[in-house]
């Protein structure tokens, strides 16, 4: 009715979002299709450069991408922090959607304004599958974000053991040091991680190799008293 009366369709709020926007925030596939229908903006920015597409990504309306996608939506275009719609399903972890983008050419290296990769963000977050989908594609998986941590760092990090397995088999840089020289070997004995402690000097990991201040993953494990 209101469309009917002449209601603008492309009308933003103070924080720049559209009622497309909306719609595809919160999952109303048809509301979306109707707004299609009478032309509204689809590639259109809030004031924090989300799209329309970034927003359906992020909140996993995987219908809803589909439909932005087949329109014809800027898969590619990115917030103004860097972020791309591929990172915000990745951070978030939704799988189908990422294959729909990574199927449709979207960047799987391109990198935010932190030198984040889609990969960097799986791999912080634990996702298993879509790490393997990232590297099965090709995903350069020794990227360093602006303070040089690597994807086999963040894994380290966190514990994801099962991700740091499939870095490392890939071939995977386990002896690269961060801005503060901290190693992955240095990272997971800091972290008590004693399953990925064992992967790293199973395939050679430098174990006296010291950071900036002279400490070696030796004394960080003994300041946990990690004994294993």
């Amino acid at each position: 009715m209101l469309f009917d009366r002449g209601a603008d369709y492309n009308k933003c709020d103070n924080n720049g979002w559209s009622p497309l926007m909306k719609a595809c925030g919160k999952g109303h596939a048809e509301i979306v299709r109707m707004l299609f229908d009478r032309g509204a903006d689809y590639n259109k920015c809030d004031n924090n450069g989300w799209s329309p597409v970034m927003i359906a990504c992020s909140e996993g309306r995987t219908e809803i991408v589909r439909m932005l996608l087949d329109r014809g939506a800027d898969y590619n275009k990115c917030s103004n922090n860097g972020w791309s719609p591929l990172m915000s399903a990745c951070n978030d972890g939704h799988t189908e959607i990422i294959r729909m983008l990574l199927d449709r050419g979207a960047d799987y290296n391109k990198c935010n304004n932190y030198g984040w990769s889609p990969l960097m963000s799986a791999c912080s977050i634990g996702h298993t599958e879509i790490v393997r989908m990232l590297l099965d594609i090709g995903a350069d998986f020794n990227k360093c974000n602006i303070e040089s941590v690597s994807p086999v760092m963040f894994a380290c990090s966190v514990g994801h053991t099962e991700i740091v397995r499939m870095l490392l088999d890939i071939g995977a840089d386990y002896n690269k040091c961060n801005n503060l020289s901290w190693s992955p070997v240095m990272i997971a004995c800091s972290e008590g991680h004693t399953e990925i402690v064992r992967m790293l000097l199973d395939i050679g990991a430098d174990y006296n190799k010291c950071y900036n201040e002279g400490v070696s993953p030796v004394m960080i494990a003994c300041s946990r008293d990690i004994q294993k």
